[in-house]
C-alpha cells in the first residue's frame, strides 16, 4: 500500500470553471509526487467538471456533490483527504510550493501542534500577515482560529480532523449553527489543541479574480433564507456559535471566561464596521451593485448608519445573547458535540 501523501489540497468550487482549472493546474505544476489535489464541485451548472476531467494526472481526484450544499461542501471534502497535512484553497488561490518543505518541517518540529496559519496575499496590495511563532496561550490561539474568515493559509493534521468530522451535519441549519459561513475557521478551532503555529511567510496568493456569484445567503429546511455572511445579524449569530464552540473545548474555567469576554468585546467593537466606507468599497469589488445596495438599505433600516443606532443595536444583541447561546448549544448537542 503506498504511503499517505504529505499534504492534501482541498478545493471547493461552483460555477467558476476557469478559476478552478487555473488553481488545479498550478497545484499539479509541482514536480512533487507526494501531494494530492481533491476537487469537490458544488453541483456546478457550467463546464467546471468537464474542464477538470480533461486534466490527466493521478494526483487529481474529482468529486461532485449531489446538490448545491453551500459551505457543507467544505465539511464533506475534508472526509476525502488522505494526506498527513490538509489545507483548503479558494479557486482563486495559488499555493507557494517554495514554502511546502518549511510548512511540513514545522509540523515535524512541533508534534503537539495540530494547526498552522500562514500569511496570505489578497488582491493587489492586501496582506494577512502573522508572526513567526508558536502561540502557547490557549485563549489567544483559539481567538485567532475563531477569527479566521478565509480559505487559504490554514493547515491541519488530518489526525485532528475527527474533532470536527465526528459531528453530524445534515442541512444548512446545521452548518449555520456550527460555523456560520466560515467553515475553515471552524475546522481550525476544532482541530486546535492548545498551541497554534503561525508564520510570516506568504504561503498563498490570490492570483485569479472572479466576482462572487452569490452572496452566501442560504435556504433553510423550512424554506426561509439566512442573511448573507457580512450582514449584522450573521455576525451576531456567529458570536453565539463561537461562544458555544468555546464551551466544548477542554479549557480551564478562567480561560473560558476570558474568551467569552473577548469574543463579546470584539463583536461590540466590530459593529461600526458595518457603516465603514472602506468596507462598502470592498463589497463593491466582490458583489454586484444591486447586492451592495440591498446591504446598505438593510443597515440603514437597522440605523447602523448612526452612532446611537449602532450603540443601541449592539447592546440589544448582547442582551439577547443568552437566549441565542442556549438555542445554539442545543443544536450542537443534537449534532453529537460533547
Amino acid at each position: 500500500m503506498p504511503p499517505a501523501p504529505a499534504i492534501s489540497f482541498l478545493l471547493c468550487t461552483r460555477n467558476r470553471a476557469e478559476a478552478a482549472r487555473g488553481c488545479v493546474l498550478h497545484l499539479l505544476g509541482s514536480s512533487r509526487t507526494d501531494i494530492e489535489v481533491i476537487v469537490r464541485d458544488n453541483c456546478s451548472t457550467d463546464d467546471t467538471v468537464a474542464l477538470l476531467r480533461e486534466i490527466n494526472d493521478d494526483r487529481l481526484k474529482i468529486h461532485v456533490a449531489p446538490e448545491n450544499q453551500g459551505t457543507i461542501n467544505f465539511f464533506e471534502i475534508s472526509k476525502l483527504a488522505s494526506g498527513e497535512i490538509v489545507t483548503w484553497l479558494s479557486d482563486e488561490d495559488d499555493f507557494h510550493f517554495t514554502e511546502l518543505y518549511y510548512i511540513l518541517s514545522r509540523f515535524t518540529e512541533n508534534p503537539a501542534c495540530s494547526v498552522m496559519f500562514g500569511s496570505i496575499a489578497v488582491g493587489a496590495n492586501g496582506r494577512v500577515v502573522f508572526a513567526d511563532e508558536v502561540i502557547t496561550d490557549p485563549a489567544r490561539s483559539l481567538l485567532q482560529a475563531l477569527s479566521f474568515s478565509g480559505c487559504g493559509g490554514v493547515f491541519v493534521r488530518r489526525s485532528a480532523l475527527a474533532a470536527a468530522n465526528s459531528l453530524t451535519v445534515l442541512d444548512q441549519d446545521d452548518a449555520y449553527s456550527l460555523w456560520n459561513y466560515y467553515p475553515i475557521g471552524f475546522f481550525a478551532s476544532r482541530c486546535l489543541s492548545q498551541s497554534l503555529m503561525t508564520t510570516a511567510r506568504t504561503v498563498v496568493s490570490q492570483s485569479r479574480f472572479a466576482q462572487t456569484t452569490n452572496n452566501w445567503s442560504i435556504k433553510t429546511p423550512a424554506g426561509g433564507a439566512r442573511p448573507p455572511h457580512y450582514y449584522p445579524e450573521s455576525v451576531r449569530d456567529r458570536l453565539a456559535s463561537n461562544l458555544v464552540n468555546v464551551s466544548f473545548k477542554s479549557l480551564p474555567g478562567r480561560t473560558r471566561l476570558k474568551l467569552y469576554w473577548e469574543l463579546t468585546r470584539r463583536f461590540r467593537s466590530y459593529t461600526p464596521s458595518h457603516w465603514n466606507p472602506a468596507f462598502h468599497d470592498l463589497l463593491r469589488e466582490n458583489y454586484p451593485a444591486e447586492t451592495v445596495q440591498h446591504y446598505l438599505d438593510h443597515t440603514r433600516r437597522l440605523r447602523l448608519d448612526r452612532p446611537l443606532g449602532r450603540f443601541l443595536w449592539s447592546y440589544a444583541a448582547i442582551l439577547a445573547l443568552p437566549v441565542q447561546y442556549l438555542r445554539t448549544l442545543r443544536h450542537w448537542r443534537r449534532l453529537g458535540a460533547s
